[in-house]
């Protein structure tokens, strides 16, 4: 293992499958309070012995986060999707559609699962849910506009 001081304060460590430091595990970073911890990029990021990514997590502060795309990922060995994970500070969140996603190895959807808060929901209980949490937040916007 090996942990390198980065320009921004934080750091990094490196795991690797076998002791000549030839073949990345894992990489891991972390702020100055050692959460896991990076700006724009994964975290975390797991690797199959291929040298593929397995999975990556992105982290803000401690928590997994990520406000343009998933903030988890997991792959199959091909390098394709199999599961996406979204969260907004530690919570399974999405507005805009599913927040946990499977996929078969093929790339088709498998399974979506409907989260808002950490809260699961139907299919049908979300697209309300969210329908009523969207309009709030544009008629705020509006109404900021005016004021």
């Amino acid at each position: 293992m090996k942990k390198i001081k980065l320009e921004t304060g934080c750091y990094k460590k490196i795991h690797y499958w076998d002791n000549k430091e030839t073949k990345i595990e894992r990489e891991q970073y972390y702020n100055s309070k050692d959460e896991y911890h990076r700006k724009y990029a994964p975290a975390r990021i797991f690797y199959h012995r291929s040298g593929e990514i397995d999975r990556e997590r992105y982290y803000i502060n401690g928590k997994c986060h990520r406000l343009n795309g998933p903030a988890a990922i997991w792959y199959y060995e091909s390098g394709k999707i199999e599961i996406e994970n979204y969260y907004i500070k530690g919570k399974r969140h999405r507005l805009n559609g599913p927040a946990r996603i499977w996929y078969f190895k093929s790339g088709e959807t498998d399974k979506e699962y409907y989260y808002i808060n950490d809260i699961e929901y139907s299919k049908e209980d979300w697209i309300v849910k969210s329908n009523k949490i969207m309009n709030i937040d544009r008629n705020l916007k509006l109404l900021s506009k005016v004021y």
